[in-house]
Order: structure tokens, then C-alpha cells, then sequence
């Protein structure tokens, strides 16, 4: 056991373990908070009394790997790696995405000066990749586009009750940071939310409360607990602490603190489980997750072995579409390149894992693992950035297990993101106060996700560690290259689509700037005479030197053929949204009743789904002028306001970000977007 063999059987001292690790799970976590349970005599929980069968190896992070335990620590030490400690590395990863940023505006704006061929060759370098990248976004989020129709067409429910016909032996924790948010959109969260048929007998719902918003934070939060205690097995609210010490304002710190609470609450609930089959799944305040994806994340995760549950973690696609038509362009602009972002991203992870956004779920296992212990509290980007920390938890933990052996093969990554097709609906950023605030308020919503550039400082850095700790000889080829495509998409996003727009407004620039001298050269008249007469020799498109923008303009002959492709994918994943063939709004199905035998559920499933199957083929339908109208916005939106979004959601924050970060470290300002009332 000390030398942490994978290959020992599940025994006695296995399950001991195991216990006492749950135990302790049981025994910590801290906070102030208040529940609400059903009273009814006639719901026990009889599914939490069956186990599942202990076949998991020892270096399930559901077993040994909890917490910081006696066994942890004979498994290698657990280890806490952050930007924010002190020396030489933490610093110097926290420069690299301003080097890479500025050293790239800096070789383009010289070279656009004094090296003008050069600086052509390095604007159609850039060209071709974002070309390349925005191709397989909109061909990737065709194929995202299918397979969320065929799992919106799925009957999740009834896969379920055929594949646990005794009763679902798994549990689901839901943590709802939230800070000054409005009542009612929380409410409308959680009462979507309870209508998974899973809610009232299996989920359990933390509302994560912040101290710093106020006192009406305590009751608005015991408010919507005694609304919707009846949706749910339990719901409880956490009140998050301000200025905690060693804390960052934020999702992830208020995360934490739920999480702790969430533990302390419920751990005794969950005693007779593996911590592979409970489930902690983390949203925004206006997060509407469909109906059956609890259902389905179970169906999926069911199947799977109890070693590959504990290292996935689950993501839906995120839409941001709820109020996409009062929000100015610009906005909704930013809105399709997430909607491409994040569905190309789950669809296409043949060259590096996508990282989890907004909402996601991972295990009880994952979560409480040594090398993870919950969400880091001094952080912004808080769903990268847990991403990254289980991603690296599993490399240290495969290399802490062969620490002892002479002979170890090199280690592989574990940790999986499995998308779950079925979307979640939130808001785009929208101020009550008018356009230009709402354009503000995106602003200030860019420059916080722009902050997220620090996770490519904390990768290089938990990448550093473990090369200067093992060696680059322990890991495999396929580690170092997965390494590497993570890196290369979030360079891909912060670095290079903003050095793009910075070269293409240069070379506008130098292309503007040759032709005025060439007009006051030869006067207005004279010029129009010329180019009547001899067409396009003797302008400053057929000067010597200037053959590479040739080539730079005809690397741009792709652009309309691609930009048709990116308001198809987008406009028809619009109008799915809007004709509801991708989300849920047929009648619910119904709850798993504790007194109800399996095959009397099943038949009312196949009921229900039967009578909401003839409602859906009556979908209604935008017809053929909306459809092009859509179309038609859609298209009109990315060829007038693309570059216009790139530099101010993009450009601006990400060098505000980036700068901040050389000089300040992490110690970043929380900042809140505002959402319509």
C-alpha cells in the first residue's frame, strides 16, 4: 500500500481505508447555514442503503485519495501549487501571457514600421491560423448542433430506470454561487432545476450566499429555501464570509465555502455511497439546465467504471441566448463566438482537452482528491481553473504511485472532460439602465474574463513542477503533446486571435496610408485618370515590394465562404434554440416516487413520453421569413462588428488583464456583470 500499487485488489484494509477517509469527509467543513427537507414519512432514502460494488483500484481518488489522510500521505505528499506563493517560478509564469502578448504587438508594430515585407509574411502567418481555427469552430459546431438534437431526443428517464432497475445509486450536490443577484431569477433557476425527475429523492442544493452583499443576503436566501424545499430532497444556504484572509472575492472562494458546508450537511446522507457516484455540479445564478441532463450526466456515468467516473468531469454546452434580442450587437456578436467556442470545443478534442465553463460537474471523488481539496480561494477564473488543478492532479498522483519503482512506464492523463449534449440556457450581459450601459457592462464582464489569462501562467507552472520534480522522461509523448493543446488553446484565444486583429489594423492602416500619398502625390484628378487609363498599374498595390499583399489579399479569398459558414452554424443553432428542439419545455416527467416499484415508474415514463413525443413533433416553427431574417442578422452582425468586438472585448481587457497580472500577481478585482431584472 505505501508504495501505491494500482494493481492490489479491493480487500478488508481497502474498504477500511476508504471509511476513514469518508469519515473524515463527514466530519469537516464549516459555515452558517439553514435547510429545508420534505417531512413526509413516506420518502425514506432507501437507494443511499446500496452500494455499488467496490471494484475501483487504490488510486481512485474516491478511495485512498479523499483527503490529506495517513494513506494520502503514503501515496506521496499532497501538494498545493498557486500563483500567489512567493519565489522565483510563481513570478515568471506569471509574465508569460505578457510576454507572449506584447513581445507579439511589439514584433508586429516594428516590423509594420521598419520591415514592411516582413511584417506582410507575419500577417498572413497569423491569417492562415485564425482562418484555420475559425473553420474548425464552424465545422465542429455543425456536428455539435447534431448530436445536442439527438440527445434533446433521447429518453434519458427511461434509460435510466431499464439500467438501475433496484432504485439510482447516486447522489447530486448543486452549488449556486451567486452575489446580489435578483430574487426571481433565482428563483426561476431553482424551480427549473426541480423539474429533473431526480430532484425531489437525489438532489441536494446549496445556495451560496455572500456576507459582503448585505443582510438582505440571509433573507433572500431563506425566502427561496422555503419556496422551493419541496422541489428537492434538501436545500440549505451557505453565508460566504467577506474578506476572509488569504481569499480572492469571487465564484471560486464562494464555491469553497459552499462546498465545505455541503460536505458537513449532507456527508452522513452519503455514507453508504462510494464517492464516485455522488456528484457536485456547479452554476451561475441564472444557469437553466435542461430538464434530463442530471438524469443523463447519471445514465453516462453509471456506465463507466468506478476508476474512469472518478477522474471525468461532465460539461454541458452553455447557450447564452436568453435575452440575445435585447442586448446590443456588439453583445451578441461576443455571444456566437462563445456559442462556437464551447460547442466546437466539446465536439472537437482530438488535440487537447476543451476545459470546463460556466456550469459543470465533477465527483465527490475528484473534488476531495489530496492533490485538490475543493476550489482554491484565491482565484477568478474559477471553472478553468479547477479543470487544470484535477487535470494536473492526476499526473502527480500516477507519479507520486511510481515514485518508488525503478521501473515505471511513463504516465498518462486520466482526467477526461465527457460533454453531456444537453445545453444549458443563460443570459448574456444587460443592463436596465440602457445601450450603453449594457455595452459597458459587457466591458466590464470582458476585462473579468480576461483575467482568465492567468490560467495559462497556473498551467505553465504545474507544468514546470512536475518536469523539475520527475523529469519530462516520466511523462509520456501523449501527456507532454495534451500539455501542449491546452496551452496552444488558451494562446489560441488570449494571444493570437487578438495579434490577429492588431495585424489586420495595421495593414489596413499601411494600405490607407500608401494610397493617400499616392493621391497627394499625384492629385485627385490626375490619380482618378490614371487608374481609368491604366487600371492597377502604378498604384501602390503594383509598387516593388508590394507582391507579398498580394498574397495577403488573396489569403483573405476564404473569408466570405467561411464567414457563410460561421452564420450558418450559428444562425441554426439559434433557431433549434428558439423553435425548442435542443432545450425542454414539454411536459415534465415524472419524479422517482420512493414508494413506486421500478416497472410501474418506467410505464408512467413511457406514458409521459409518448404523449410529449406527439407535442414535439409539433414544435412550432419560425417559418421562412423569421428563419431569414435571422440569418440575415446573424450574417450582418459578424461582417460589420467582428473586428469591432475582437478589440474592445478583447484586446483592451486581455492587455489590461495581462498587465495586471506581470505587476500585481493574482490579487485581481472582482468584477460583477450585471444581468436584466
Amino acid at each position: 500500500l505505501a508504495q501505491g500499487s494500482s494493481r492490489v485488489a479491493p480487500s478488508l484494509s481497502t474498504r477500511l481505508l476508504s471509511r476513514m477517509a469518508f469519515s473524515r469527509f463527514i466530519s469537516e467543513g464549516d459555515g452558517e447555514s439553514v435547510s429545508a427537507t420534505p417531512s413526509s414519512p413516506s420518502s425514506p432514502r432507501s437507494t443511499l442503503r446500496r452500494r455499488l460494488s467496490n471494484r475501483s483500484s487504490l488510486d481512485s481518488p474516491g478511495k485512498m485519495s479523499q483527503t490529506s489522510g495517513d494513506g494520502d500521505c503514503a501515496a506521496g505528499p499532497s501538494r498545493r501549487i498557486t500563483l500567489s506563493a512567493q519565489g522565483w517560478l510563481p513570478f515568471l509564469c506569471c509574465c508569460v501571457p505578457g510576454l507572449l502578448i506584447f513581445g507579439n504587438m511589439g514584433i508586429i508594430l516594428l516590423t509594420a514600421f521598419f520591415f514592411q515585407t516582413s511584417f506582410h509574411v507575419v500577417a498572413a502567418a497569423l491569417t492562415v491560423i485564425s482562418l484555420s481555427w475559425s473553420f474548425n469552430l464552424g465545422f465542429s459546431a455543425v456536428r455539435g448542433l447534431w448530436r445536442m438534437r439527438r440527445a434533446a431526443d433521447t429518453d434519458w428517464h427511461s434509460q435510466l430506470c431499464r439500467q438501475c432497475p433496484d432504485g439510482v445509486p447516486a447522489e447530486h450536490v448543486v452549488i449556486l454561487p451567486n452575489y446580489k443577484e435578483d430574487e426571481q431569477m433565482l428563483l426561476n433557476t431553482l424551480e427549473n432545476l426541480g423539474r429533473s425527475p431526480l430532484a425531489a429523492e437525489h438532489v441536494r442544493v446549496v445556495l451560496a450566499m455572500e456576507a459582503r452583499e448585505g443582510p438582505d443576503a440571509k433573507g433572500k436566501a431563506e425566502r427561496l429555501v422555503a419556496q422551493t424545499s419541496h422541489l428537492f430532497a434538501e436545500i440549505i444556504y451557505s453565508l460566504h464570509p467577506a474578506n476572509l484572509p488569504g481569499e480572492t472575492a469571487g465564484k471560486s472562494s464562494n464555491t469553497q465555502w459552499a462546498f465545505q458546508e455541503a460536505r458537513r450537511r449532507f456527508g452522513p446522507k452519503f455514507a453508504d455511497l462510494d464517492s464516485d457516484s455522488v456528484f457536485v455540479t456547479v452554476g451561475d445564478a441564472d444557469t437553466l439546465w435542461h430538464p434530463q441532463f442530471l438524469t443523463a450526466l447519471t445514465v453516462q456515468a453509471l456506465a463507466m467504471s468506478p476508476e474512469e467516473r472518478a477522474w471525468t468531469i461532465w460539461q454541458p454546452p452553455v447557450l447564452l441566448l436568453r435575452n440575445l434580442y435585447s442586448v446590443p450587437a456588439m453583445t451578441r456578436v461576443s455571444c456566437y463566438g462563445t456559442l462556437l467556442f464551447e460547442i466546437a470545443g466539446l465536439v472537437n478534442q482530438h488535440f487537447g482537452s476543451h476545459l470546463c465553463y460556466s456550469a459543470y460537474t465533477t465527483t465527490l471523488a475528484l473534488a476531495t482528491h489530496r492533490n485538490v481539496g475543493g476550489w482554491d480561494r484565491d482565484v477568478i477564473a474559477e471553472d478553468h481553473h479547477m479543470f487544470l488543478k484535477c487535470y494536473f492532479a492526476s499526473l502527480w498522483d500516477s507519479l507520486d504511485a511510481g515514485r518508488y519503482h525503478e521501473h515505471q512506464e511513463p504516465v498518462r492523463p486520466r482526467v477526461q472532460l465527457s460533454p453531456i449534449f444537453l445545453p444549458t440556457m443563460s443570459y448574456l450581459v444587460e443592463s436596465d439602465d440602457g445601450w450603453w450601459a449594457s455595452v459597458v457592462a459587457r466591458f466590464q464582464q470582458a476585462r473579468r474574463h480576461s483575467q482568465g489569462v492567468a490560467e495559462l501562467s497556473y498551467l505553465v507552472l504545474q507544468y514546470a513542477r512536475l518536469l523539475m520534480d520527475f523529469g519530462p522522461q516520466r511523462l509520456a509523448v501523449r501527456s507532454h503533446l495534451a500539455i501542449f493543446g491546452l496551452a496552444w488553446k488558451m494562446t489560441m484565444v488570449h494571444v493570437v486571435n487578438n495579434s490577429h486583429s492588431v495585424a489586420l489594423m495595421a495593414t489596413i492602416l499601411l494600405f490607407l496610408s500608401k494610397v493617400v500619398a499616392w493621391l497627394w502625390a499625384r492629385g485627385g484628378v490626375q490619380a482618378l485618370v490614371m487608374l481609368w487609363s491604366q487600371g492597377l498599374a502604378g498604384t501602390p498595390l503594383q509598387e516593388p515590394g508590394h507582391v507579398v499583399l498580394w498574397s495577403l489579399v488573396a489569403i483573405f479569398g476564404p473569408v466570405p465562404p467561411l464567414g457563410m459558414l460561421l452564420t450558418a452554424s450559428t444562425s441554426y443553432l439559434i433557431k433549434d434554440v428558439l423553435e425548442s428542439r435542443v432545450t425542454d419545455d414539454r411536459p415534465i416527467l415524472p419524479k422517482i416516487e420512493a414508494g413506486s416499484t421500478t416497472a410501474a415508474h418506467c410505464a408512467l415514463s413511457e406514458k409521459a413520453e409518448k404523449g410529449s413525443a406527439s407535442k414535439a413533433g409539433e414544435s412550432r416553427s419560425l417559418g421562412f421569413w423569421p428563419s431569414l431574417k435571422l440569418f440575415l442578422m446573424v450574417q450582418s452582425d459578424y461582417f460589420t462588428l467582428a473586428e469591432l468586438t475582437i478589440l474592445s472585448y478583447g484586446l483592451v481587457p486581455v492587455i489590461m488583464a495581462a498587465w495586471s497580472l506581470m505587476r500585481h500577481g493574482t490579487k485581481f478585482e472582482y468584477i460583477v456583470a450585471a444581468k436584466p431584472q
